[in-house]
């Protein structure tokens, strides 16, 4: 059964952190009965860490999952997508990943101008991707 004062007093605590009051817009907490799922973006592994030792520590949690995704692990996932496509394969090292608050950014030299769209239509279907900012520019 939904906890709705459950939710309330996790998404309060995750407030109370430097860390994650920035990611508050991106985060979704629900808790049914006494487990509460943390959905969304945060900038990094530490932060998720940090997310669900916090939501733990609410009285009445019993028990946490964690659905958040980092950041910095989609940009390994983009840059593993690029590297395995046949398109892109050969671009790397001058392609440059980074996310940012699920946007992630391509930036570098590359090619073709083939390329620098595939690199694009790769990297919007990575998981943890909301938006592309494919600024490579092609040599």
């Amino acid at each position: 059964m939904s906890n709705p004062v459950l939710s309330a007093a996790v998404h309060n605590a995750l407030a109370q952190s430097t860390p994650l009051r920035v990611w508050m817009s991106r985060l979704t907490i629900d808790a049914q009965d006494n487990t509460v799922t943390l959905t969304g973006v945060v900038r990094s592994r530490a932060t998720k860490t940090i997310a669900v030792q916090i939501a733990r520590s609410v009285p009445g949690v019993s028990q946490v999952q964690n659905k958040l995704v980092a950041d910095e692990d989609t940009e390994v996932a983009v840059a593993q997508a690029l590297g395995a496509d046949a398109r892109t394969r050969n671009a790397f090292p001058g392609v440059l990943v980074g996310v940012v608050f699920g946007v992630a950014f391509l930036k570098g030299v590359i090619a073709s101008e083939a390329g620098k769209n595939a690199a694009g239509e790769i990297s919007a279907q990575v998981a943890g991707v909301e938006r592309v900012s494919n600024e490579l520019t092609v040599a």
